[in-house]
């Protein structure tokens, strides 16, 4: 194989200093290769940011912004796969790409290339292709982890090693069958592992586990990238500890910009919610219990009832402002059924300079920047959030009210970060060298470069030249030789099944909370 990617999905060096872990070879490609952060986008969650790998444009550009999409009737839903854009399945020919997400659908326009998709998929028979499916290693093929295992921690994390153990079976067999020229495979199970860290008490406990994880993570990438000549080792994002809950609803609904539903009805999970603010207010220490208990019962029909207590009702057509998800604010204009906002373009450059200013207790900004969408995509489509909050270091925005009163409160949980890693060795890519300002978007240009072929004009990225041994040459193909994506049509049916599959998916991970 000339070139393998492969993809470590929420890994970021910070975690493995943390827990004190070695895993040798990935530890040798960052020290020996050519490496450096590789940051990802708004919002740093997986669907947006493989699909910014996948077709070198940002979210704005390629229309995935968030883990879900709302629309104009204000109901939320599930993403489904990007569908207009070329995609690198599209631009490389005999490739194999396994464990790709938000693909779920497409079919690859190069000659000899297969695509096995994630997590938009329902089940396995659906993200595989039929001609992969009579390979032996499907047979013990996992698209997705048992939540129901999350109870015991021993169990899941025994689970998650055996997932990615059967990932690389499939992997390798599918390369040795195939013989691909490019290859790709995620390995999904750091993202997993990291959500689940939060459950435990201490940095020991997170560590051990956390450690068994990456030592199997790091023999399956060394047995697979001993099939290639050069590898890349990339995340999607990375992860980190938060200490902080930033409540952008709360401060919204504050300033009369969100209007909140509640019907007032007393139920258990609300009295229970009600509780813990309570405790919250008055005791830091009753409160952590509270919390660590909320975070251990969180993946089960219980937790999920008191995630939904714990999130302000809102009463979408007589507001002007809410947020969606991480940080991301819609305002209430022509996009909706019911537009309350008669000037968006003031609101939204009211909205930026008002979360700009908010600060923790200690007069720190809760946010790094605040954005306006075309401030931060390149070409913003129409579905693009109008005021994009990227959180400060150890911020998390939540969409749970604040259990404290404010618009900030300590939290202990493990979530998304910005900065994922990127690695590059073999002899295309030069020993040591450092890989200054990557961007996933930068990913897709530079395998291209790499393999010699021409870029698409419509890449928002840019080929990562530091990281070359010698400077490759860069063609650009003419605008109408960019291939046409094609897709794989679903019946309303099948959709919705795809949808209830992946709301559980999501639901699971926190990215509906």
């Amino acid at each position: 194989m000339e070139l393998l990617v492969i993809g470590l999905d929420g890994l970021s060096t910070n975690m493995i200093d943390r827990f004190g872990i070695e895993p040798a070879y990935i530890e040798r490609v960052l020290r020996d290769g050519a490496s450096g952060d590789l940051m990802s986008v708004d919002t740093p969650t997986t669907l947006p940011a493989w699909t910014s790998f996948a077709t070198g444009k940002d979210p704005g550009s390629h229309g995935l912004t968030n883990m879900i999409q709302q629309h104009s009737n204000y109901e939320t839903s599930p993403l489904t796969t990007n569908e207009t854009d070329a995609a690198a399945y599209d631009l490389v020919e005999d490739g194999m790409f396994v464990n790709l997400p938000a693909s779920v659908g497409r079919t690859p326009t190069a000659e000899g290339t297969h695509l096995v998709s994630a997590m938009l998929a329902e089940d396995e028979a659906d993200a595989v292709p039929a001609e992969l499916q009579e390979l032996d290693a499907f047979q013990d093929y996992i698209l997705d982890h048992d939540k129901a295992l999350k109870k015991d921690p021993d169990a899941y994390f025994d689970h998650v090693c055996e997932i990615t153990r059967a990932r690389r079976a499939f992997a390798r067999e599918a390369f040795e069958t195939y013989d691909p020229r490019f290859g790709f495979v995620l390995f999904s199970t750091p993202d997993w592992a990291g959500h689940l860290l939060s459950n435990f008490s201490s940095d020991d406990v997170r560590g051990r586990y956390y450690e068994q994880l990456l030592t199997v993570v790091d023999e399956c990438t060394a047995d697979l990238a001993e099939m290639a000549d050069n590898v890349v080792l990339m995340s999607d994002h990375g992860f980190e500890r938060k200490h902080t809950n930033v409540h952008i609803n709360d401060y919204l609904h504050d300033e009369g910009y969100l209007a909140d539903a509640d019907d007032g009805d007393v139920s258990a999970t609300g009295t229970a919610v009600e509780v813990a603010k309570f405790v919250g207010k008055h005791s830091d220490f009753l409160y952590e219990k509270i919390r660590q208990v909320y975070n251990y019962i969180i993946a089960t029909d219980v937790g999920q009832s008191l995630q939904d207590a714990a999130r302000l009702d809102i009463d979408y057509e007589n507001s002007t402002a809410w947020q969606l998800r991480y940080g991301c604010v819609f305002v209430n204009d022509e996009r909706f059924d019911h537009p309350t906002v008669d000037d968006p373009d003031a609101l939204r450059r009211t909205l930026r300079d008002e979360l700009a200013a908010l600060t923790n207790e200690d007069g720190d900004p809760l946010f790094r920047d605040v954005l306006l969408p075309e401030e931060a995509y390149n070409d913003p489509g129409p579905d693009a959030p109008d005021v994009i909050a990227r959180p400060a270091p150890g911020c998390y925005p939540t969409r749970l009210e604040s259990p404290t009163g404010g618009y900030a409160s300590k939290t202990n949980n493990y979530n998304h970060r910005y900065r994922g890693l990127f690695a590059a060795t073999g002899p295309l890519f030069e020993d040591g060298a450092d890989v200054a300002d990557a961007s996933i978007v930068d990913v897709l240009p530079t395998l291209l470069a790499a393999l010699g072929e021409p870029l698409s004009p419509e890449f928002d990225g840019r080929v990562l030249e530091d990281a070359f041994a010698e400077s490759p040459s860069v063609s650009t193909m003419d605008a109408d030789a960019v291939p046409a994506p094609r897709v794989r049509g679903a019946s309303d049916d099948d959709q919705a099944a795809r949808d209830d599959a992946v709301q559980d998916r999501l639901e699971d991970l926190g990215y509906l909370e």
